[in-house]
């Protein structure tokens, strides 16, 4: 009996030790596996997740020009198609402009007259100038042949007296009378050369500026024909805006198919060109957008697929999404993508596309993007929808 509890008592230690090994190895298996778990958790989430808005295509009709409203033939929620009318403009502005133009008009023809009589007056004037020139020269012509035929018949007539004095046929008192005469004609027959001269030039510029005023009366006179391009292009604005101010007031038409999200205008009131009156926006959202960090750019490409939810669905309903493409300019990341706004993030705008026909969001709707992941198919978790 002795024998038998001292071999008991040497298994006992042998047993215990084995227990203990056994509890030690499985313990250091759990805290292995322990990183594992967390990195299969890191791989549904993490860097992966970030926010997104629902967007939907949409368009703004507004007036060009500042126009009154008369009436607004649609409502917030209604439905239109391409073509319908949307608002009805005042067409004042069309009356204002058309009044405008035809003003431009007169004044341009009447410019057009005046600077035309005024041409015609400087075309005679020029042409008067011409003809005393023409006049002026002539009669100093005719004085130089005078006094050169009278010189001439001096000369000779004291040609033929010298011969007579040296016989003491005639006297020397009648030559004597003559020469003074013969060199005054001689001087004033010397002095017509440079003054004809004057009067030829004078006689030249006078045609000269003729010539140009008669060039400008021909070009005036085309321009102020049925050719004249400014007039032409004046006349074709009056005649369009007097077609349209015959025609019905203004509307502003649906470019898209859609529904009346916004009217930010009522019947009378004045509007400025370029302002925004009614927004139609389309019914369904197929568009998401949303920021990537430089971090998360990493792990997403263009044509990757990620699984999208509703930020207020408390079941946490996943969509599938493909990421369509990822814009390349980095910039700041703004609310609602910046899940921290007092510390700035950086990163680059992700476009993607809704691939479940059947999911309905609506524009503006915050969404939450992630990478799928695999889930272990426990039996008491609820099936994604």
């Amino acid at each position: 009996m002795t024998k038998d509890f001292k071999r008991g008592k040497m298994r006992m230690p042998l047993r215990v030790t084995l227990r203990r090994l056994a509890g030690f190895w499985f313990l250091l298996a759990v805290v292995a596996l322990i990183p594992v778990f967390l990195w299969l958790l890191s791989r549904g989430g993490g860097s992966e997740r970030f926010f997104g808005l629902v967007e939907a295509d949409s368009e703004s009709v507004g007036s060009v020009d500042t126009a009154r409203i008369v009436s607004i033939e649609v409502q917030p929620g209604q439905r239109v198609q391409p073509g319908d009318v949307l608002v009805r403009l005042d067409s004042t502005a069309q009356t204002l402009d058309m009044a405008v133009q035809e003003s431009r008009l007169l004044e341009y023809e009447q410019n057009a007259l005046r600077h035309r009589q005024t041409l015609l007056e400087s075309e005679r004037r020029c042409r008067q100038i011409v003809q005393e020139a023409a006049v002026a020269l002539e009669a100093e012509r005719m004085n130089r042949a005078r006094d050169e035929a009278e010189l001439a018949g001096l000369k000779a007539e004291m040609d033929r007296l010298r011969p007579l004095i040296e016989k003491r046929l005639v006297s020397e008192i009648e030559l004597s009378s003559l020469r003074p005469k013969a060199l005054a004609l001689e001087k004033t027959v010397g002095g017509y050369a440079p003054l004809i001269e004057a009067l030829q030039s004078r006689h030249a510029q006078a045609r000269e500026d003729l010539r140009e005023v008669q060039d400008l009366l021909a070009s005036s006179s085309a321009a102020g024909g049925a050719s004249d391009p400014a007039a032409e292009s004046l006349r074709a604005a009056v005649e369009s805006l007097r077609q349209s101010s015959n025609r019905e007031p203004m509307v502003l038409r649906a470019t898209k198919a859609g529904v009346v999200s916004r009217i930010q205008y009522r019947a009378g009131d004045v509007v400025v060109g370029g302002e925004a009156i009614v927004r139609v926006s389309a019914e369904r959202a197929r568009t998401i957008s949303g920021m990537l960090t430089q971090g998360q750019l990493l792990e997403v490409a263009a044509g990757d697929r990620l699984d999208a939810c509703r930020a207020a669905d408390p079941d946490k309903r996943v969509a599938p999404v493909r990421v369509v493409s990822i814009d390349p300019e980095v910039m700041d990341l703004l609310d609602p993508f910046n899940p921290t706004p007092q510390f700035p993030l950086r990163g680059r705008r992700v476009r993607m596309e809704i691939l479940d026909e059947a999911v309905v969001w609506l524009p503006g709707e915050t969404v939450v993007l992630q990478r799928p992941r695999w889930t272990f198919p426990w039996p008491w978790r609820k099936p994604s929808t």
